[in-house]
């Protein structure tokens, strides 16, 4: 989503896509894995999902969506923003459109204050409704009501930025997915008391999400289609010429996609069980529902949310009349598949 064309910092993003030099196979599953070729890049993409382009150079970015259920979906935006850092800056910028000043075409975006990633994708939502985001791409992930479960610092791979692994649920027409997202956030233009200042980018910033439910059995395929991506070194080669030729030299091992990919697995793997015992709570939260379970059983039954105190001062007229509470660390029992209680209790 670019709008500061002439920003120093945008170079480094073009000449990381150097390396972007992918070749690994990607195994067959239910989703069926299949090459899709977009010209100077490729992916290896869920066969039935669309793809979405924009951009080039620097601020290229794709979006791979499954429109039969679009909170499947698998994204990276090379740039995004800017944001404004301070809700200062941002009245200091609509005072000065007030007063005749030029229109600053970021306006409408968001303040991330401080500027950090979660910070960053908890305001994704704005983002991708502005001006700039619309225009850019209208199908920008939206990524409502988002929470974060965790997060993890990075190695960054620009300087002066930050970069986290985040681990989040949100919300999208009633339905709640779940995703891993890798991303930079750097501060470009400090706070000077003027108009157009005190703004930051977000780069890198890659996702991939699914309904919660089936997160954990798709998310290794979504990544092995993000390592999967390729771009091709004429395609570098053109880019570097028009934007980054004096930057050549600066070159260091950074973020590409295939590490990303590595990162994300790495991540999902080694994640918390607390974590996950978390994301299990807030899923009941947001869907207003609560979790009971038979102990002579072990099974684990879906209740809308206030449902136990009622059952509770009532319990003996009903024929399974020892339903409890899921204790709050019990692991097992949080992640196991919850039945329909409403068709189980008498």
């Amino acid at each position: 989503m670019k709008v500061l064309s002439s920003l120093r910092i945008l170079p480094v993003i073009l000449i990381l896509l150097a390396v972007f030099q992918i070749n690994g196979q990607v195994s067959q599953s239910a989703l069926n894995l299949k090459k899709f070729d977009g010209g100077f890049f490729s992916i290896e993409k869920p066969e039935e999902w669309d793809i979405i382009t924009a951009g080039q150079c620097a601020n290229f970015a794709f979006l791979i969506r499954d429109q039969s259920n679009t909170l499947r979906q698998i994204f990276y935006f090379g740039e995004v923003g800017p944001v404004y850092m301070s809700e200062q800056q941002k009245q200091i910028d609509y005072q000065y459109m007030s007063m005749g000043g030029y229109p600053v075409a970021w306006i409408d975006m968001p303040v991330v204050d401080p500027p950090t990633p979660g910070n960053f994708l908890t305001q994704f939502y704005l983002i991708a409704q502005s001006q700039v985001a619309q225009s850019f791409m209208p199908q920008c992930p939206r990524l409502n009501n988002l929470y974060i479960i965790s997060t993890i610092p990075q190695q960054c791979p620009i300087s002066g930025g930050s970069t986290e692994l985040v681990r989040a649920l949100f919300t999208k027409d009633g339905n709640l997915g779940e995703g891993l997202f890798l991303v930079t956030i750097v501060p470009v233009l400090p706070y000077t008391g003027g108009p157009a200042a005190g703004i930051a980018y977000g780069f890198l910033v890659t996702g991939i999400t699914s309904p919660k439910h089936e997160f954990k059995d798709i998310e290794r395929i979504l990544v092995k289609s993000v390592e999967s991506f390729t771009i091709s070194q004429s395609y570098v080669n053109n880019c570097l010429s028009q934007q980054a030729a004096t930057y050549e030299g600066i070159l260091k091992a950074g973020k590409t996609l295939s590490e990303t990919s590595d990162i994300i697995m790495e991540g999902w793997e080694n994640r918390n069980k607390v974590d996950d015992i978390i994301s299990e709570k807030r899923s009941d939260v947001i869907l207003e529902k609560e979790r009971l379970y038979n102990p002579n059983t072990g099974e684990v039954y879906d209740f809308d949310s206030g449902f136990y105190d009622k059952y509770n001062l009532d319990r003996d007229n009903y024929e399974m009349n020892n339903l409890q509470l899921l204790p709050g660390d019990d692991y097992n029992l949080w992640m196991k598949t919850t039945l329909d209680g409403y068709k189980h209790i008498r």
